[in-house]
């Protein structure tokens, strides 16, 4: 097998909205630097995200950074034909009363834009830092008729790292049983794998339209089992409808860089009680 390395870097800045896809990216408190920073909440402080409600998915968004990788404004706009909504730019930042005023009218409900850079917006706070897919596991995916593209398949899963030059689902050597992760370096990076990630009911929904399809779940896990690497342990985490893993990041790794074309190496197996 060829060494594997690192392909592809996307962040999400905006939880539950569009990626950036980045050649580099910084190590955060418990995540990437900018994955997750900000998130839409409404009045009651429930995030609105593609679990709660289609409209999300119609909501295009892309970034302007700068020389640093800042995320310094947010241009909004709608998928949806019947919207009579022009593209917006807008200062991303924590209480900035006229796009909270857009977003409440896109969604009909009020929301405000919150702020948090310890990784306290990521679906598993700490320990749930990145995610990571190898590609080829998207290509299964794909050649069994699932998603409309690769692209499609990437919306759908919203990972943050790809695997290239490896087989598909070779991301499975990141977990063992429950309770054993793996340690790991990528390029100057130390993480531990958890586990797989168990999916919701967002990769079901076309990720530009938000529209279901009920067949999904189900095809997806007839695939992910008939493609089962050897030696796989994801039997022992219950039902096939996993895809990505979930990684820890220790607190001694903030500040490094992750590079695509970064290699990827096993080291050893690390009891998780003692994380």
């Amino acid at each position: 097998m060829n060494q594997p390395k690192l392909s592809r870097i996307r962040l999400y800045p905006v939880k539950s909205l569009d990626p950036i896809e980045v050649s580099s990216a910084t190590i955060g408190s418990f995540s990437l630097l900018h994955d997750r920073e900000f998130a839409l909440v409404t009045e009651d402080g429930q995030y609105i995200n593609g679990k709660r409600t289609g409209r999300v998915n119609q909501l295009k968004a892309t970034y302007d950074l700068d020389e640093k990788s800042d995320i310094l404004q947010i241009t909004l706009s709608s998928r949806n034909a019947r919207d009579s909504i022009k593209p917006i730019t807008f200062e991303l930042k924590e209480g900035n009363t006229s796009l909270e005023n857009y977003l409440s009218n896109f969604f009909d409900m009020k929301v405000s834009v919150i702020k948090r850079e310890n990784g306290e917006l990521m679906d598993i706070p700490e320990t749930g830092s990145v995610t990571i897919v190898s590609e080829a596991s998207y290509t299964s995916l794909f050649s069994d008729n699932l998603g409309d593209s690769m692209e499609d398949l990437r919306l759908r899963f919203r990972t943050n790292l790809e695997v290239g030059e490896v087989p598909p689902y070779w991301e499975d050597e990141l977990f063992k049983s429950p309770g054993i992760g793996v340690r790991f370096r990528v390029g100057e990076v130390e993480m531990i794998g958890l586990s797989p990630r168990i999916r919701c009911n967002v990769p079901p929904r076309n990720p530009l339209t938000g529209d279901t399809d009920k067949s999904f779940a189900k095809r997806m896990m007839e695939s992910r089992s008939q493609n089962l690497p050897k030696g796989s342990h994801l039997p022992e985490h219950g039902n096939f409808y996993h895809l990505t893993i979930n990684t820890y990041l220790p607190p001694d790794q903030q500040g490094k860089q992750l590079q695509i074309g970064d290699a990827i190496q096993i080291i050893d197996t690390v009891d998780l009680d003692s994380l």
